[in-house]
Order: C-alpha cells, then structure tokens, then sequence
C-alpha cells in the first residue's frame, strides 16, 4: 500500500482521477471548493471544502473498488430556534469503478451500500457528482438541532399580558349600546 496520498484539486464536476494500471491499493485525497461545482455546492449548502480520503483497490479486468470517508460542513437552519448554523459531516464512500465497453459515465445506485459506476475503457477519471450529492443528503438530520445535546427552553423577551387591551374596548362598546336600547 503506498503510504502517501496522491492529492487531486480537480476542476468542474466532483472528479477522481484514475490510473489505467493499479497494482496495489493507493490513498487517495480529493479535495473540492464550490468554485468547482457551485450548483452542487450551492444546492447541498456546503461551506469550505469537501473532502474524500478514498483506498483505490485494484480489481479484476482494471476494475477498481474505491471506498473511503466524504468530509465537510454543511450550513443548516435549525429546526428549534430558526438560526443558521454550520455542521461539520462526515459519511462513508463505497464506488466499484467498472471498465466496460460504454459511450459515456453510468451510474448504478441499485445497491443500497455501494455506488457501481461504468465508464468507457478509455476514460481515466470517474464522476462522482451524483453518488455525493446522494450522500450528502441521506447523511443530512431531517430535523437539524444547532446544539443537540442542550436542553430547549422557549424563552421569550415579550411580557405576556394577563388581559387582552381589545376586550376592554368590546366592553365599553357593550355598555354603550346597552345604555341606547
């Protein structure tokens, strides 16, 4: 296994770069900003940089398994107090890259723990847009908290009137009319 990460800053789409001939198991770091993938960035709300530490596993036939962690911060409204805040992730990345005789990149997402992506024999890079974008969001709380392990109290700067001012104003307008009748 090769002790040192290659490093990749990769620009437009979310890419990994491959070898055509891996023998044995090589780190790998991808790092993106959202100058390269804004939409995706912009739509995932991520903030900084992404980050994936991926072991490219060589497979039969130049077939590799790349499988790793996906890194980086999330910017999130929490759910009880409506401020926004960052939130820090960090979820597992299983891709098997698969070289088939195929006119452009295909994603298969059938398998629930692994991402299979064919791409054309000649193609040295794999998209991984798509299989991040999945991770990001099935990674994301449905209810997201700023302070999680606090205990919540609704606190409010308002002084809670005992009597409503209106009723006072109803009262005097049932007065007056009882006093015309």
């Amino acid at each position: 296994m090769t002790k040192n990460p290659l490093y990749f800053y990769i620009s437009g789409t979310l890419r990994i770069e491959l070898a055509k001939n891996v023998t044995e198991p090589t780190e790998i770091l991808a790092v993106w900003s959202s100058s390269e993938a804004p939409e995706l960035f912009e739509e995932l709300r991520l903030v900084g940089e992404l980050k994936a530490e991926i072991l490219a596993s060589p497979a039969e036939q130049g077939n590799m398994l790349l499988t790793g962690s996906l890194s980086g911060t999330q910017r999130l409204t929490c759910a009880r107090t409506l401020e926004p805040f960052k939130r820090p992730f960090s979820t597992e990345l299983a891709l098997e890259v698969l070289r088939e005789q195929v006119a452009s990149q295909e994603l298969d997402d059938e398998d629930a723990e692994t991402f299979v992506i064919r791409i054309p024999l000649h193609q040295d890079y794999v998209d991984v847009s798509e299989c991040v974008r999945q991770l990001v969001i099935l990674q994301e709380p449905m209810y997201p908290v700023k302070n999680p392990d606090e205990a919540f109290s609704f606190v409010t700067t308002e002084e809670v009137e005992t009597e409503d001012p209106r009723w006072e104003k109803l009262k005097a307008l049932k007065r007056k009319m009882e006093k015309s009748e």
